[in-house]
């Protein structure tokens, strides 16, 4: 294949090669068909992609975002689609929990799973040259992917040394695999996990005065009550003072409305004598479930109501005969290794333009990621790295004048 070649600062694409840009609801709606088609080929098809829920995200973001949708097409055939969005982004300067600087740039966000097509390393190297200039252009002063496969040609390709992302942010993105009973579940598990889900169970009963149970809502008119559970909860978490929790705004609310019209909604309340202690929301979508939103109330943490919220939802799912994966998204963790059946790397990588504020914002990125990877590093090599972090957080929590004693 030919490789792209510049031309006045520009790039000039190979012979048969076309790339048209949808900025706008009327343009997108002409991408649709091609769209819906592309994301049915996917192998691990993602929601947020699905256009229907990114149109909902744009309409209730429509003062603060843009859509940036990129149709690649070869001697008229559609070969590649990348959903994006143009927004201000917090480029999050952090060592461990504690961040130094939160600069705002103007940022195309490529959404997860959001390069339809499964592109070619070659084609990767045109996609590529084509966001770039897109940021030489000064259309925005940063790209972001979220969470690519660390195998991806397009991490492989990054542009030049000051431009390109020195430490992309890795994580393990876990799934399990949803048996056909909640007897085939259980037979996976330890004994010594079943043992302490129902000493959990048992102790938080007898310490609520009241029995456990699990409720799912999945309907538009219960949107106003979970919503009201959640943020009651999430205020009081350590995620508030990071500001990552829960929050009732336009944009989550949109989200669960577009979720429960389409029957995707699943919102579970864990509940210790009809008060709530701990949410779980997330939606179905094809055969999977992406959670989304979680918490618990912390005053509840030395019973674990966040794990025994996890048990439930699963043994709900196991009776669920549309859905037969669980997917834990981003991160690891404790409890995604005790009940996930598969998991693999990905790397979430921001691209800069060549210009100079960009450049010093990921000098300053850099130098912070490097000292908190090497801190993390040195604490995981002498076995105290979940504590340290157990730690902090607990600091967190301790910190937020909401939180209850």
């Amino acid at each position: 294949m030919n490789q792209p070649t510049r031309k006045n600062n520009k790039i000039k694409l190979p012979d048969g090669w076309r790339v048209v840009v949808a900025r706008n609801f009327e343009e997108i709606e002409t991408f649709r068909p091609t769209w819906e088609q592309m994301q049915c080929g996917e192998s691990l098809p993602a929601p947020n992609v699905d256009i229907y829920r990114y149109l909902s995200v744009v309409e209730s973001m429509k003062e603060a975002v843009q859509p940036h949708i990129m149709l690649l097409s070869y001697e008229g055939k559609p070969k590649v689609m990348v959903i994006g969005r143009i927004e201000r982004r917090q480029i999050t300067c952090r060592v461990g929990y504690f961040t130094v600087l939160k600069p705002s740039l103007r940022c195309l966000t490529i959404l997860y799973g959001g390069i339809l097509g499964r592109p070619s390393d070659e084609v990767c190297v045109i996609l590529l040259q084509e966001l770039i200039n897109t940021l030489r252009h000064g259309e925005v002063d940063v790209t972001f992917f979220n969470h690519l496969l660390i195998d991806s040609h397009l991490i492989k390709t990054m542009t030049n040394f000051l431009c390109r992302d020195h430490f992309p942010t890795l994580d393990l993105h876990w799934q399990t695999h949803i048996p056909e009973s909640v007897e085939a579940f259980y037979k996976m598990i330890p004994s010594k996990h079943k043992r302490e889900w129902r000493r959990c169970e048992r102790k938080l009963a007898e310490e609520g005065n009241g029995p456990v149970k699990v409720v799912c809502y999945r309907n538009e008119e219960e949107i106003d009550y979970i919503m009201e559970v959640a943020c009651e909860i999430s205020v009081l978490t350590y995620k508030d003072g990071m500001n990552i929790g829960i929050v009732d705004d336009s944009l989550t609310r949109a989200l669960l409305r577009q979720a429960a019209r389409d029957g995707w909604l699943r919102a579970y309340i864990l509940y210790v004598n009809s008060v709530p202690c701990a949410f779980e929301f997330g939606v179905r979508y094809n055969a999977t479930f992406f959670p989304e939103y979680m918490g618990y109330d912390p005053k509840w943490c030395s019973f674990g109501p966040g794990a025994l919220l996890w048990v439930k939802v699963i043994e709900d799912l196991c009776v669920d005969a549309t859905i037969d994966t669980l997917d834990y998204g981003f991160g690891d963790a404790a409890y995604k290794e005790r009940l996930g059946t598969k998991s693999w790397p990905e790397a979430s990588v921001y691209i800069f333009a060549p210009r100079l504020y960009p450049v010093f914002i990921n000098i300053l990125q850099s130098s912070t990621r490097s000292l908190s990877l090497g801190l993390e590093c040195v604490l995981r090599r002498i076995g105290l790295i979940h504590w340290v972090k157990r730690c902090w957080r607990n600091l967190l929590q301790a910190k937020n004048p909401k939180s209850v004693p």
